[in-house]
């Protein structure tokens, strides 16, 4: 009797375990590079395919500096202007202009200037 309830615990184990991982895409990381000497700021805009809607994230670069990101595949990176801003901030999505980026696994590792 023991042993068929072990058994049947090792199964449900076995079960929640299988549930328990979700299949979390690769992260692609890649730099943005102000290329000036004067700081430059930025809004990036990004709509990844794994999640709805989209990252909004402002930031300030130094001169010369440099902030790197981790996208999965397929993710539409926008430097946005403060029109898409305000288009993105009024809940319309700018998903369907060109992007500066659609990450791509090639873009592993690379430095992208900015100016």
């Amino acid at each position: 009797m023991k042993q068929i309830i072990f058994f049947i615990c090792l199964l449900f184990a076995g079960n929640i375990s299988g549930h328990a991982q979700t299949a979390k895409p690769e992260l692609i990381a890649f730099t943005l590079k102000n290329n000036s000497l004067l700081p430059t700021k930025l809004t990036v805009i990004s709509y990844r395919p794994d999640e709805t809607g989209n990252g909004t994230n402002g930031f300030l670069l130094g001169p010369y500096g440099a902030k790197s990101f981790q996208f999965p595949a397929g993710t539409k990176i926008y430097l946005a202007s403060s029109g898409q801003v305000n288009t993105v901030m009024s809940g319309a999505a700018i998903s369907n202009q060109p992007p500066f980026l659609t990450v791509k696994k090639e873009d592993a590792d690379k430095v992208f200037k900015i100016n």
